[in-house]
């Protein structure tokens, strides 16, 4: 079904506005992400992305904030789950003409779902869609602990555990509203003034202990129904009262995740952070493994290897390793630049003309 059908109200900020404010926006509406408008192009920015500043007072917006693939309003359900469920994003702007109209969530995407299940005898439990074993942290550890490990793992829930069972749940949203000023969360809450002293503390008095919980046999439904009527973007699974795995609204919308078929075996590591190169990137690499295709029908399987060389202030430089196997040899290309599509642009230049030559010494 179009997305159309699920569009609701988005936040759009300037990309001067300081992140101080943003996160006062946040809380006070609610919400995990806002977009920013930038030249034709739609950045958006979420409070994963915000915990990872250093300096909430200084950084602007647009240097950690991410351009990110756009829906329109005839996009298709299938295609925002699948974009969703690939970056770990929970929100995606839905623009016209270069402005954002709107935008669907995974939230509406798990209610769409949890609708369609009633009266449906769709067998799917919890334990087919969890995340097994999910990462946790001792009670005993500091905010700060948690911080690092959110941010490198680019998750937002951490079950907080006590001689091994769950005692409660720390969250991304919990982590910045400790780095919000002080004004905006009350110096009754944790009763610390300064926000470095407040990621010192320990998680345990940071943590909500009124976790969402269901059993491995849970249903899918089941679990949908806890989760929407506890305003809750999680579910911890359990057995007794051993954790088994987690799940999020990823999860549940990955099951609606169009998939792109393919009729060659391609692999692509290294894919950038960015959800916009990393799609450009995919569809490049796609596309050129197509047209080898066409020239070597017996090509068997197609390898591409991105690495980040060099961080340079915003700019980043690439290398791409290319390796393609067939029937009657391989074909590798490697090539280095700071403008990642040119990089796949000249790769296709260069495998043309490897083409054009080896078929004119045929002839």
């Amino acid at each position: 079904m179009p997305v159309e059908g699920l569009m609701e109200p988005s936040i759009i900020i300037s990309k001067d506005e300081p992140l101080s404010k943003i996160i006062s926006t946040l809380i006070e509406t609610d919400s995990y992400d806002v977009f920013i408008e930038l030249s034709g192009k739609v950045a958006a920015l979420n409070i994963r992305d915000i915990i990872g500043a250093k300096d909430i007072k200084t950084t602007r917006p647009s240097l950690v904030g991410k351009i990110i693939p756009e829906l329109n309003r005839k996009s298709v359900v299938g295609e925002a789950a699948r974009i969703m469920s690939h970056y770990r994003m929970r929100t995606l702007p839905v623009v016209q003409n270069g402005q954002v109209e709107g935008q669907v969530s995974a939230r509406r995407i798990v209610d769409l779902i949890n609708k369609q299940l009633v009266g449906n005898k769709l067998k799917i439990n919890a334990s087919n869609i969890m995340t097994g074993d999910p990462l946790v942290i001792d009670s005993h550890k500091t905010v700060s602990a948690a911080m690092s490990i959110m941010k490198r793992r680019r998750i937002d829930h951490l079950p907080v555990v006590d001689n091994g069972l769950l005692v409660g749940i720390i969250t991304s949203s919990d982590i910045m509203k400790v780095m919000s000023p002080t004004e905006r969360i009350g110096k009754k809450s944790i009763g610390i003034n300064n926000a470095e002293d407040r990621l010192s503390i320990e998680v345990s008095g940071l943590a909500n202990d009124d976790v969402i919980t269901t059993s491995v046999d849970e249903s899918l439904q089941g679990v949908c129904d806890r989760m929407i009527s506890a305003g809750s973007s999680y579910c911890i699974i359990k057995v007794w009262d051993e954790i088994q795995g987690i799940i999020t609204y990823r999860d549940i919308v990955a099951l609606l995740g169009e998939k792109i078929e393919e009729d060659i075996p391609m692999f692509i590591v290294g894919l950038p952070d960015e959800p916009l190169d990393a799609e450009l990137a995919k569809s490049k690499f796609a596309n050129i493994t197509k047209f080898m295709r066409r020239i070597h029908p017996d090509i068997e399987q197609a390898r591409c290897h991105i690495k980040l060389r060099r961080v340079l202030g915003s700019r980043k430089r690439y290398e791409i390793d290319v390796h393609v196997r067939s029937t009657h040899g391989n074909i590798s290309y490697t090539n280095v630049g700071w403008d990642l599509a040119k990089l796949f642009d000249e790769m296709n230049h260069a495998l043309k003309k490897r083409v054009a030559h080896k078929n004119k010494i045929n002839l």
